[in-house]
């Protein structure tokens, strides 16, 4: 009997193992139509036509959801911002919801929040923006991290980087090889990867041929190189924006048990196409 309750609670595990694989697939393909809804947390009424949009995956650090509405709302010289959260730690809600309640009359037009209970990591950023596109915005974007502090003209200084099949932002390289043989590049110089926080980018990026149906589950959670890759594949520009930024709590960064998977990924993105190799 005993052996036989080990069989049955083998062939259990593997059949959730793959209904849940089965619900992830569902989800994803259904997220990336943007086909979901978001919660307001702020903001009255349809987002103002001119506001610019804002757009963050969250995870490991609620706490910091106050300071990162604050210095979004003291921004100066940018649009109303339309600040657009996704969180993929549903249980950690509350923090957002409180945090938007304090803001009001600054930068930060409005706040949405779309809270999932499967974590989709940087992935769901890209969610967000199929959103925006379903509603037919096409201009720019920015994306911010959960850890990074910015200052009052860190959007305004982005967001005059922009330009239409594009992507700028201040954690740029040009490599060698491998993702992990990098060279700095200097304010505006060309680049062969962007880190999707603080950059902005032509919200169009996701209608690339495969950028959601090409993407290994496997991969989902690098998807910086995955962006970066998609625009090169496209002939985008990749550009450095040497704005100051602080970095903050990195120690709860999801990358940090992905060094080896990071160059897996290049190695098979480059495998693909040799010629577009960063060398």
């Amino acid at each position: 009997m005993t052996s036989l309750r080990r069989r049955l609670a083998t062939l259990a595990a593997r059949a959730k193992r793959r209904l849940d694989r089965y619900r992830r697939s569902a989800l994803r393909r259904r997220y990336a139509r943007g086909s979901f809804r978001t919660a307001r947390l702020a903001g009255a009424g349809a987002a103002a036509p001119d506001a610019l949009p804002v757009v963050m995956a969250l995870w490991s650090r609620p706490e910091r959801a106050g300071d990162i509405l604050a210095q979004l709302d003291v921004q100066e010289g940018a649009p109303p911002l339309r600040l657009m959260l996704w969180n993929n730690a549903h249980g950690q809600d509350d923090h957002y919801r409180r945090a938007a309640a304090t803001i009001g009359g600054g930068a930060v037009a409005s706040v949405e929040l779309r809270s999932s209970r499967t974590n989709f990591g940087g992935l769901a950023r890209f969610f967000l923006v199929a959103k925006l596109r379903r509603s037919g915005y096409a201009g720019p974007v920015v994306m911010l991290d959960d850890d990074q502090c910015i200052g009052p003209d860190f959007v305004a200084s982005l967001l005059a980087r922009y330009r239409p099949r594009s992507i700028a932002g201040v954690w740029a390289f040009t490599q060698r090889g491998t993702y992990w043989g990098r060279d700095e590049v200097e304010d505006d110089g060309i680049a062969s990867y962007v880190g999707t926080g603080g950059c902005v980018l032509d919200a169009t990026v996701v209608d690339l041929p495969g950028f959601f149906t090409q993407l290994p589950d496997r991969f989902g959670f690098v998807e910086d190189q995955w962006m970066s890759y998609r625009a090169r594949v496209a002939g985008w520009s990749l550009r450095k924006a040497d704005i100051p930024v602080e970095f903050v709590l990195q120690e709860r960064n999801q990358h940090l048990g992905m060094h080896a998977l990071k160059d897996e990924f290049f190695r098979y993105l480059y495998n693909m196409r040799p010629d577009l190799e960063p060398r």
